[in-house]
């Protein structure tokens, strides 16, 4: 079944990692996320800061995938805004989770150039981010889906 609208999704890199060929429960479920993104024609945002991170962390699996999307005309590069950097004391959270935010803020970039979808397994980022996002001014909501814990129907009703 074909989803209503074509999503310009941010795919973190933990997925691409993690999208092994392996049985294991964490890698189908990251494999059957980037299957479901090609087959319902979602596009990939690949920012240059995205695009660093995957090529350093990607699969074999996420690299013919990545391939694939590319052939199809799939992936979009933009060159997102940098959000304003603003202290842990003014976000109201741990300069540990700080740190945490500064590492992932290129989800959040690329998300707001996009639709404002980040599919990611990391779900420290997504509480960090429930934390301070009423204090960081974005243009739209983020939704963060997570494929190990939602499955990919998710995908399917955006």
């Amino acid at each position: 079944m074909k989803a209503k609208y074509s999503r310009l999704i941010v795919v973190d890199a933990s997925i691409a990692c993690a999208a092994g060929e392996t049985q294991h429960p964490v890698s189908s479920s990251c494999r059957e996320a980037l299957q479901e993104i090609l087959r319902i024609c979602h596009r990939l945002i690949m920012t240059p800061a995205i695009r660093k991170e995957w090529e350093k962390h990607q699969s074999g699996f996420a690299i013919k995938w990545r391939r694939a999307m590319v052939a199809r005309k799939k992936v979009e590069r933009l060159d997102p805004a940098s959000l304003p950097r603003q202290s842990a004391d003014d976000l109201g959270i741990s300069s540990g989770e700080h740190a945490a935010l500064g590492k992932d803020i290129l989800l959040i970039e690329g998300a707001c150039a996009g639709d404002g979808i980040v599919l990611t397994k990391d779900d420290i980022i997504k509480g960090i981010w429930a934390k301070c996002s009423t204090r960081i001014k974005v243009p739209k909501p983020i939704r963060w889906i997570n494929p190990v814990r939602e499955g990919t129907d998710c995908l399917r009703n955006l």
